[in-house]
């Protein structure tokens, strides 16, 4: 097996914009890299690293060649082999060290790892442990760039294997078609894990994929810091003037295994010997040396200071504390500092800002009566009037206003680049709404229909749900997903579910479910309001249902449960669409002098416990209602939590539980009303439960 790399050879005359100084300390920083690679194999080879992690010893040139071309405040994001993006972004090898040991002194307090680097100050926007999950995150940073009119641009580092990955179609595509300011690197190391490149593409150029997407491609002998500096530095000033994305292919080798697992069968020790014949250190410093700008002997020492401040993070990552356990869940959700420091002051900090600190909450709800669609759009539409860094993504929300109106009229008022449309491409929707999340905007997507969400799981549950923890509490995610679910229109198994409760299951994510249009728009300013990831759950056949609602901004508190309906004899806790169900249910039981209290938990994650405790402690009975399936449903949640709290000793009757059947949605009308709970089960449920005796 032998490289079919084609060579190409050092510039032979120093860059005109790269001083002695510069050159000397991209040498110092290649050294650094591959020094902090050897020694983190030390320490696993010694048993002081937890896991595995992903060596770039070989790729020096491709990190540093590329950040060396960039401004300081142009940002990154990186892969599972990112120690090397990391270090030549700027972060501290002392603090990198005591991640790798698990330190709570580690750049992410011990909880990212290896593959989970990050510094939004430096603006390294995070290293991934999923191939190409970085890829629409970095499309979201590039929004956000563009939105904001900085001259920033965006570096998304991937691997070849990334090259298969529907992100990487998806983000290009998206990218290209807005210009986005943004750098696609593909670091060709010849193998995604074990299969070879040229096994997984068609073409003989990874770069060659560019002109699909209307950019142009460049491949670059990865193993030449030079060359790389040069080409990146290009495509970023094309990317400042506002000409839009590329796709660089950097032809490297890693020297280890993938991981450290890796037995290495699929390739020769002469494959290997061949591309260290290359090695993009020696090379480099060889070049600096014939040009006169270097000695041997200043080489040497250079290496010598690498390995010399690897000793002192070593010893410094030794020395530091393990996280305290107390410290568990401490960083999972972004708190509001003014919040934690006044706790009655529940408020959040961008409504003060941006409405003013007199907005109400809770406010009455007046005369005016609208519709839920329409109090949505009212709080979106609030939200663009006020603030600049607001916008909505999503498909078919700009002149066809939504595929339910919810978003009509919108881009007509604020325009296409704040209303925007996209392809339909639903991960890198979700990916683009967190990338531009966690890099200053406030960002409102919308899912067409809940069930499309399956298409997005990756990037809410493994990026957007988890970035703030595993970057150790230093990024946030300003970024809500719309969606539209459940049944009763007749669209069948495949657009009319309701998932919400596999989001209550992720930590990270909060979730929210209004059922009135009062809490639709009180709800949605406080969801833009949060800085934590929400799936805002609007059930389809409340849209056009009418409520009171209040006109101008309010908030509705996220985590407060509403009791709808107050009585003695039963507690019936509904969601959704089962609100308006479990009331009209409450007035046939009144007039058989059956109470039924009705509380509405609103958000669903974190939910208001204490609500629901006194109220069953004074009913004695409790009914748990919502339309998805009732197994694995929301219902089980509120019913283990009764059962462990003191509320369970003042049951009279067995909790029930009303959900969905346990059977994909169907197409008859028949068969769809009767697999979601109706008015008279709720009424057949209360009956049994007052005349039930222990």
């Amino acid at each position: 097996m032998t490289s079919n790399v084609n060579v190409i050879n050092t510039a032979t005359v120093k860059p005109t914009n790269l001083s002695t100084d510069k050159l000397v300390d991209m040498l110092r920083q290649m050294y650094l890299i591959r020094t902090f690679e050897e020694a983190a194999f030390e320490q696993y080879a010694a048993g002081k690293v937890h896991g595995t992690m992903h060596l770039c010893i070989g790729q020096e040139a491709t990190a540093v060649g590329t950040i060396a071309a960039l401004h300081p405040d142009d940002q990154i994001t990186s892969t599972h082999r990112g120690h090397g993006h990391a270090i030549a972004k700027g972060q501290s090898v002392h603090e990198m060290m005591a991640e790798l040991l698990g330190k709570e002194t580690g750049v992410c307090l011990g909880q990212g790892g290896s593959m989970h680097m990050a510094d939004l100050s430096l603006g390294s926007l995070g290293a991934n442990g999923i191939v190409a999950g970085g890829i629409p995150l970095s499309v979201g940073a590039g929004l956000s760039s563009k939105l904001q009119k900085s001259k920033r641009i965006v570096v998304s580092f991937f691997g070849d294997g990334a090259l298969n990955n529907a992100n990487f179609h998806e983000s290009l595509n998206m990218a290209a078609i807005w210009q986005l300011p943004v750098l696609f690197i593909c670091e060709n190391n010849q193998y995604a894990m074990s299969m070879p490149v040229q096994k997984a593409i068609a073409v003989p150029r990874a770069s060659e994929r560019a002109s699909a997407y209307g950019m142009p491609g460049q491949t670059v002998d990865g193993m030449d810091v030079l060359a790389v500096y040069d080409a990146v530095q290009a495509a970023a000033e094309r990317a400042r003037r506002g000409e839009g994305p590329m796709l660089l292919e950097l032809t490297t080798y890693r020297y280890n295994g993938h991981s450290k697992s890796d037995k290495q069968v699929y390739r020769t020790k002469q494959e290997v010997e061949e591309w260290r014949q290359r090695d993009p250190i020696q090379r480099f410093q060889n070049w600096l040396i014939e040009q006169g700008l270097l000695t041997e002997a200043e080489g040497m020492t250079i290496a010598e200071q690498a390995e010399a401040e690897l000793e002192a993070a070593i010893d410094f990552a030794d020395e530091q504390t393990e996280p305290p356990v107390a410290n568990l869940t401490k960083t999972v959700y972004f708190e509001e500092p003014e919040v934690k420091a006044n706790p009655n002051d529940t408020l959040p900090s961008w409504i003060k800002h941006t409405f003013g600190a007199q907005t109400p909450i809770n406010p009455p709800a007046g005369e005016r009566e609208i519709t839920y669609a329409e109090a949505l759009r009212e709080a979106m539409d609030l939200a663009l009037e006020h603030d600049p860094q607001a916008f909505l993504i999503g498909e078919d929300i700009g002149v066809y206003g939504g595929a339910f109106g919810v978003t009509v009229g919108l881009i007509e008022k604020y325009g296409a680049e704040r209303v925007r449309d996209t392809p339909i491409s639903e991960n890198t929707i979700a990916g683009t709404a967190i990338g531009a999340g966690m890099t200053g905007m406030r960002a409102i997507a919308e899912m067409q229909f809940m069930d499309f969400v399956t298409l997005a799981m990756e990037q809410i549950v493994l990026q957007g749900a988890k970035i703030r923890y595993m970057f150790g509490g230093k990024a946030h995610v300003s970024m809500v997903l719309r969606l539209p679910g459940g049944s009763g229109t007749g669209a069948a198994a495949q657009h009319s579910q309701m998932l919400e409760a596999w989001f209550v299951n992720v930590p990270g994510l909060k979730v929210v479910m209004p059922s009135t249009p009062y809490d639709a728009k009180g709800m949605l300013l406080a969801a833009i309001a949060d800085n934590n990831p929400i799936m805002f759950v609007e059930n389809k056949l409340l849209y056009k249902r009418k409520g009171l609602v209040p006109e101008g901004p309010y908030v509705v508190p996220l985590g407060q449960a509403d009791t709808k309906r107050t009585g003695q004899d039963v507690t019936i806790v509904a969601t959704g669409v089962m609100v308006a169900r479990a009331l009209e249910a409450a007035d046939q039981l009144a007039q058989e002098g059956i109470e039924a209290e009705i509380i509405d938990p609103r958000t669903l994650k974190p939910y208001h416990e204490t609500s629901i405790i006194e109220s069953v402690k004074r009913t004695g009975r409790l009914i748990v209602a919502h339309e998805a399936p009732l197994v694995g449903g929301y219902g089980g949640e509120i019913a283990a939590m009764i059962a462990q709290s003191e509320a369970f000793a003042y049951l009279e009757a067995p909790i029930v539980r009303l959900g969905g059947a346990d059977v994909p949605v169907p197409y008859n009308r028949t068969l769809e009303r009767a697999m979601v709970p109706q008015v008279e089960h709720f009424v057949e449920t209360a009956q049994k439960l007052v005349r039930y005796q222990l």
